[in-house]
């Protein structure tokens, strides 16, 4: 058995020790990188780079959105509903001095074919619409809705970013139905947080959570969850094409439009 000296190593061997040397350093000095920041500039920059995922100033120009789809619930273990809704929403340039329950943000969403059974939610007040006419929406409810606009993280990369007494954390990497994420909780200056998850494979939101609070005592009462399901669509921004909301109700975009005009 003959023994090479390290100075008898062919120059391929060589280059491909370098190489190999080389791939190992690297994930080291990446993570380096990474923990010279502190969780608070990581979870800022979590944010920024979902933005950027959902599509930047391209997703912020959208005015006016349609989905379609099928809506259905979980009940006793079993599929309850599987009827067509459509959503039409319009997003419009945040106003000063507006009442508190007021939104920029109007939605109509449609229960049926024929377009005669909805429920039209209009800059924070709403109405249900039937063959009948239209009736208020119980004040509860559509303070429940406010909230949840309020809390979502889309509506939070539309109007929210720029917020002043935003505090961003990012507790690390969590697994989410068996997806990598990176976690990164967003507090504004009333105390209120929101969590969201963003997939890294690709930086897309995967799902958010918010804690509600009693108005009168601050105790947190419930804690909702929002899942949905981006597709990156190239060169236009990304969107959800499945939505659910406390595990119980879930409704899924067969088709979605989007207009910048």
């Amino acid at each position: 058995m003959s023994c090479r000296r390290p100075s008898e190593m062919s120059v391929k061997e060589n280059a491909s020790l370098s190489r190999r040397a080389l791939l190992s350093a690297a994930p080291f000095v990446f993570v380096r990188r990474l923990t010279g920041q502190t969780a608070q500039e990581k979870g800022r920059e979590f944010v920024h780079d979902a933005l950027d995922a959902m599509g930047g100033d391209r997703f912020l120009d959208i005015h006016t959105q349609v989905a379609s789809g099928r809506a259905y619930s979980f009940y006793n273990a079993s599929v309850r509903g599987l009827a067509r809704i459509s959503v039409y929403e319009r997003f419009e340039p945040m106003q000063p001095n507006m009442p508190a329950d007021w939104l920029p943000v109007s939605r109509r969403e449609v229960y049926t074919e024929k377009g005669d059974y909805f429920s039209l939610f209009l800059n924070g007040r709403g109405w249900e619409v039937t063959f009948q006419g239209a009736r208020p929406i119980p004040p509860d409810l559509i303070e429940r809705y406010r909230l949840s606009v309020r809390r979502d993280f889309l509506y939070f990369l539309r109007y929210r970013l720029n917020e002043n007494g935003l505090y961003f954390y990012n507790p690390g990497m969590e697994i989410v139905d068996n997806t990598p994420t990176n976690a990164v909780e967003i507090s504004d200056a009333e105390g209120e947080t929101i969590t969201v998850y963003l997939r890294q494979s690709d930086g897309l939101p995967h799902t958010s959570k918010y804690t509600r609070r009693d108005p009168k005592t601050r105790i947190p009462s419930k804690r909702n969850r929002s899942t949905r399901s981006f597709a990156r669509s190239k060169p236009g921004p990304s969107f959800p094409g499945t939505f659910a909301r406390n595990a119980t109700a879930r409704w899924c975009s067969s088709s979605l439009r989007a207009n910048s005009t």
